[in-house]
């Protein structure tokens, strides 16, 4: 008995079918197969490069303090800053190193600024604090026995600069006002003559 062939289905015929079946496969993905777009990072802020710790003279536990009025701004312009180093910024609200003069000053009613390098995140920390005429003394005695005497601070009544692991430090006394900064830039005393001498015009 002959075999029948079956007839080949048209070219149209087959292509249609497949592309039918191809819409179907489309049509059956949810939104969980799709590639999800990935979401940057936001940005931290970079962590301040903290000086190391230096002696600094402590006030004595009776103190009598007035409240330093000028601001940070004030103390040291943005234009004196920028002078100095155009790469630093000042920084807000910040909260010292426990046992630093900037945390002693603080509790004394004193004032407290940073600036930030921002390309290094070095810091210049810079504390003011009017004190009686007891507890300056008393601060004096000490920054002599621990730093080195610096008659270049112009305007100051005594100056004093002493270094410790990667920082320096200018301890100055103008009238009752107690006035340390400290930094990774100040490698010498003249280092800082600059920003000490804004602080003292500041407070005349």
């Amino acid at each position: 008995m002959p075999v029948r062939l079956r007839p080949a289905l048209p070219v149209a015929a087959v292509a249609g079918a497949l592309a039918f079946a191809f819409a179907v496969a489309l049509t059956g993905c949810t939104p969980a197969d799709r590639a999800t777009p990935s979401v940057s990072p936001t940005p931290s802020v970079p962590t301040p490069h903290e000086p190391s710790a230096t002696a600094v003279p402590t006030p004595t536990a009776s103190v009598t303090a007035t409240p330093v009025t000028q601001s940070c701004s004030r103390l040291i312009s943005a234009d004196t800053i920028y002078s100095y180093n155009p790469n630093f910024v000042a920084l807000g609200a910040w909260t010292p190193v426990a046992g630093s003069a900037a945390a002693q000053a603080k509790a004394e009613k004193g004032v407290i600024c940073r600036w930030q390098n921002e390309t290094s995140n070095d810091v210049i920390d810079l504390s003011v604090a009017n004190l009686d005429a007891a507890t300056i003394e008393s601060l004096k005695n000490q920054a002599v026995a621990a730093s080195t005497l610096v008659p270049t601070y112009d305007g100051a009544d005594e100056g004093y600069f002493s270094t410790s692991g990667d920082a320096g430090t200018a301890i100055v006394f103008v009238k009752s006002y107690w006035i340390v900064m400290t930094s990774q830039q100040f490698a010498e005393p003249g280092d800082a003559e600059q920003l000490v001498a804004s602080v003292i015009s500041a407070l005349s």
